[in-house]
């Protein structure tokens, strides 16, 4: 759905475009995934370490963006954003949300931060079941 860029000096559009991980709607929900792959260290008070850096923080809010008219179209109550990043604990933890202002402001959603259990991922995955996202708590 997302058209890919146009080089005017060549007349061509280039081979890749945005390709968000996964899309899911649910209970009149549309829901943009991205799942990052990094240890992020994210405590209270603390500079955060290891998180997605800002190409992958306005690259998330750029997803919302080109979905736009089609959440609007399509009447869909809420949207929301998400990171899942992988951790060797027992349960889904919420690390609250990464946020820009200035696209906050535009009206976009923040990014919801969660670590998803490695365990977890590997049972639904192994098993070709799928998770019930109302457990990421979004």
């Amino acid at each position: 759905m997302i058209k890919k860029p146009l080089w005017t000096a060549t007349g061509k559009t280039a081979n890749d475009t945005l390709n968000p991980d996964l899309i899911s709607i649910k209970d009149g929900q549309f829901i943009i995934f991205d799942a990052k792959y990094y240890n992020a260290q994210l405590e209270h008070g603390h500079v955060p370490k290891g998180q997605p850096g800002i190409e992958s923080i306005t690259k998330q809010y750029l997803y919302q963006l080109a979905y736009q008219k089609f959440i609007k179209d399509h009447g869909f109550l809420a949207v929301k954003n998400c990171f899942l990043m992988p951790t060797e604990n027992k349960e889904i933890e919420d690390q609250g949300e990464a946020s820009m202002n200035m696209l906050s402001a535009l009206g976009l959603q923040n990014i919801k931060v969660r670590f998803l259990p490695a365990h977890i991922a590997y049972e639904y995955y192994l098993s070709g079941k799928k998770m019930d996202i109302s457990s990421l708590n979004l």
